[in-house]
């Protein structure tokens, strides 16, 4: 006889089937496996659902029997103290209900826990949280230690709020919490506790309407898994609900065994009529099997363990020890085996399910989806799925209908109703960007200008209402009530929810808010006067000096290489020495406007013409480009001593001013287009700046009243342009980001920046102080004027050498000529002297 306790809550519903499936998983072993030597005696005790009656149970069992296991149908802190009692009588501890991570193989080697571990329900719910693309949501779990250890398990996971309850806390609790929750915007509720604080959870959430439309809730496998045994009230409370629970594949012995189960308790236990079978029956029922089977093992392995027995001493009472239990421990963790639940293997002393279904609550329980670690979330049609991993579409599963009866997705947040209130500032100076006007009969507030016009586009996209009201900040006397950053830090105070206006994104106020993608230019110019264009030397200043004489020197080099060439072939190239002199400068400089007619006759002066005309092209045509921008833009050489440089009021001018390379100038703030109109007019020299720098918005408010006075002649991207301000975590900045982005697209920021800032298209041009580059000097023309040199020589040496080749072809040719003439002579005097003498 091999003695197990079980200790369960006789009066629970879950108790009941637990009871009954292993009484009938002995029945069925033992009748198909009637010729083993051993045979399981179950010795029940009911606990009645109190942790300290199931360690008294659990003392009272040991004394009065020499217990081998003792299987424990409780989810409570009393299985943990159980544990380390098996660790002490060396005993199988067998807890049908995991209960937490905490309670690790290692620590407790004699307890085996049936269920999923807390690291698998994290990542199942971030897996849906993902799927429905929601942001985070808020997790509601009870302080106790089976629902407690979830917490180490889901950070990261889009958990970003936590929110606990007693064990047995008030209704008056219950509700406070709930108001709490409804106070968020965050409306996606993860619940991981008991079911029966979750019944009292979701008839309060009813009550205060929170499920309805809008919300979501994800309940956890601790919960589901009893959703059959909770009273219809409750169970009406939570229509829409989606949960976990373990996925047992569907068989015909589970079949067989759900039919024979409620045909034999049917007469025994009328309350079970209404009820279905629950995972704990099936899984106790396979764990008895495997219990079973590890003692027939012991048995035929190690008989003479079995009849040995050690008592233990406690402070308080004296209990029976069985010295088979550490083999006995061995033989259930290697069961391998087929059950109605599938696939039956302990891993880690823990039989974990391969697969969690994904249910939906509406008038039942309906399969939407499943996941596993491996694949993710599957369809109900897996086998389309094999192939892929890793899944967290929400396509995969099946049509959720959510609180409220609708099918529309809940966006994961809501305002409630609310009607934000908006914080604009005050007597910005443009009143282009943003403009607060008072009817002194009325004393209605007016806001106008382009951050309305943006705002107000954006929200209209939406595809949800959003109620807001503008609130100016200002003091008594109308004016701004601080500066920008006193007018963000009120969001984070939370005097108001948003900041519309002028507000620059920068990375030292992300620790206090959140900011949306920019709706202007992220950069920051600097505005000078237009150059004097009465400068008589204008046309002299695109070139430097050195690039002005080596110009001038390889034209009159071009014309002596060419004027040396065809001079000796070409009647043109010929005459006095002021004709030709005239001719060498003459042909040279006309290539500036390839007026030259004179035709040449050597392939080598052709050869340096059409290298040197290619030159006086590129050089002409950058000529012809700077003086253009020059006539348009004037060089800043801003004076360390002299220079003033202004700014915008408010505006964080440091960082602007170093990225801009300017040498340490004195500042002077100013509130409008017209103060800066002005500053620049009268110069640093007579009270005023030499320059403006601001950020780009006010640079083209300024420059569509002055357009013809003065330019942008550069700009940095220093900031992050203007975005509006929303507290730190508040689901409407990606919604107003995305509705932005749209805006761009759709170029209605663009039509919004022409109607206020009368289209200021093509206004920068960036420019370098330090390095000057608007003048061209030497070193940019290097190449050329050493191509066009090396063409020039190469010519003038190849002339050189024809000319000197024929030199000395001609000196041979008369030198062969006059040796003939001799030769001659010689001749007839030798015949002359013949004749003589022989006369």
């Amino acid at each position: 006889m091999i003695h197990v306790g079980l200790i369960l809550d006789a009066q629970s519903w879950v108790g009941k089937i637990v009871d009954s499936c292993i009484s009938m998983a002995i029945s069925d072993f033992y009748s198909r496996n009637c010729h083993y030597q051993t045979k399981l005696v179950v010795h029940t005790r009911d606990s009645g659902g109190d942790p300290l009656l199931l360690l008294s149970q659990a003392l009272v069992l040991l004394e009065n029997f020499k217990l081998d296991a003792i299987i424990v149908a409780e989810n409570s802190a009393g299985v943990k103290i159980l544990a380390e009692l098996g660790s002490r009588v060396k005993i199988p501890i067998i807890s049908l209900f995991a209960a937490g991570l905490s309670l690790s193989s290692f620590e407790y080697p004699h307890l085996i826990q049936i269920g999923e571990d807390e690291s698998s329900r994290a990542k199942a719910i971030a897996a849906i949280v993902e799927a429905f693309s929601w942001r985070s949501a808020i997790l509601i779990y009870e302080d106790n230690d089976s629902a407690r250890p979830i917490l180490s398990s889901v950070t990261g996971f889009r958990l970003d709020q936590h929110v606990a309850l007693l064990t047995s806390p008030t209704d008056e609790e219950i509700v406070e919490q709930l108001m709490k929750l409804r106070s968020l915007q965050m409306t996606v509720y993860v619940v991981h506790m008991s079911p029966i604080l979750a019944s009292r959870l979701f008839l309060n959430a009813k009550q205060l309407g929170m499920m309805t439309q809008g919300y979501a809730w994800i309940t956890t496998d601790m919960i589901t898994n009893f959703m059959n045994s909770m009273d219809p009230s409750v169970f009406e409370s939570m229509q829409g609900v989606v949960g976990f629970k373990p996925h047992i594949p569907a068989s015909k012995e589970l079949r067989r065994f759900a039919i024979r189960w409620r045909s034999k308790n049917l007469n025994e236990n009328k309350n079970l009529e209404e009820m279905e079978m629950n995972v704990y029956g099936i899984w106790s029922y396979d764990m008895v099997w495997a219990v079973a089977t590890a003692a027939e093992r012991v048995m035929t392995r190690h008989p003479h363990i079995l009849h040995q027995e050690t008592r233990l001493n406690m402070n308080f009472t004296t209990i029976r020890s069985s010295e088979s239990g550490l083999v006995f421990m061995d033989e259930i963790l290697q069961s391998r085996f087929k059950g109605i639940s599938g696939g039956f293997q302990l891993t880690n002393g823990r039989l974990i399910p391969k697969e969690l279904q994904i249910v939906n609550v509406f008038k039942g329980e309906r399969i939407i989806g499943y996941w596993n670690p491996g694949n993710g979330i599957t369809s109900l049609m897996k086998q389309e799925n094999h192939n892929e991993t890793n899944s967290t579409s929400s396509s995969k599963l099946e049509s959720v209908i959510w609180p409220g009866g609708t099918m529309n997705i809940p966006k994961g947040w809501s305002l409630h109703g609310k009607r934000l209130r908006i914080g604009v500032p005050a007597n910005n100076g443009f009143r282009e960007i943003i403009s607060v006007t008072r009817d002194p009969r009325t004393n209605e507030t007016t806001v106008t200008g382009y951050c309305v016009d943006v705002f107000k586009e954006a929200v209209q996209s939406l595809g949800y209402e959003v109620h807001y009201d503008f609130i100016p900040f200002e003091d008594a006397n109308g004016q701004m009530a601080g500066t920008y950053n006193d007018l963000i830090l009120q969001v984070y105070y939370k005097n108001y929810d948003a900041v519309m206006g002028d507000t620059t994104i920068l990375a030292s106020r992300f620790p206090y808010v959140d900011f949306t993608m920019p709706f202007t230019d992220i950069a920051v110019g600097t505005v000078v006067p237009k150059i004097n264009k009465k400068s008589i030397w204008i046309f002299l200043m695109p070139l430097s000096g050195d690039l002005w004489i080596t110009t001038a020197a390889f034209f009159i080099l071009t014309g002596l290489v060419i004027w040396f060439i065809e001079r000796p072939i070409n009647e043109e190239f010929q005459g006095s020495l002021c004709e030709q002199i005239g001719m060498i400068f003459w042909y040279s400089f006309s290539t500036l406007v390839f007026a030259n007619k004179e035709k040449l006759l050597s392939h080598l002066s052709k050869f340096v013409v059409i290298i040197w005309v290619f030159v006086v092209l590129i050089i002409t045509s950058s000529y012809t480009a700077t003086l253009a921008s020059m006539l348009t833009v004037q060089q800043i050489e801003l004076n360390l001593k002299q220079d003033y440089v202004g700014y915008h009021y408010g505006f964080l001018l440091s960082r602007a001013v170093s990225n801009l390379n300017f040498k340490n100038p004195r500042l002077k703030p100013y509130k409008s287009a017209e103060e800066y109109a002005d500053a620049l007019g009268r110069g640093s020299n007579n009270g005023g700046v030499s320059a403006i720098v601001d950020e780009i918005p006010y640079l083209k408010v300024f420059l569509a009243k002055y357009p013809s006075d003065y330019t942008i002649s550069k700009s940095n991207t220093t900031t992050g342009g203007f975005g509006f301000v929303f507290p730190k975590g508040s689901p409407l900045v990606q919604d107003i980001s995305s509705a932005i982005m749209r805006l761009r697209e759709e170029e209605k920021l663009q039509l919004m920046e022409n109607k206020w800032f009368r289209s200021t298209k093509s206004i920068f041009t960036d420019q370098d102080t330090r390095s000057n580059p608007s003048r061209l000097n030497l070193h940019s023309f290097g190449g050329l004027f050493l191509v066009t040199g090396i063409s020039s020589t190469s010519a003038l040496l190849l002339c050189l050498f024809q000319k000197t080749r024929a030199i000395i072809i001609r000196k041979f040719k008369f030198f062969l000529n006059s040796m003939d003439s001799v030769k001659d002579y010689l001749k007839v005097r030798y015949i002359t002297t013949l004749t003589i003498l022989f006369n």
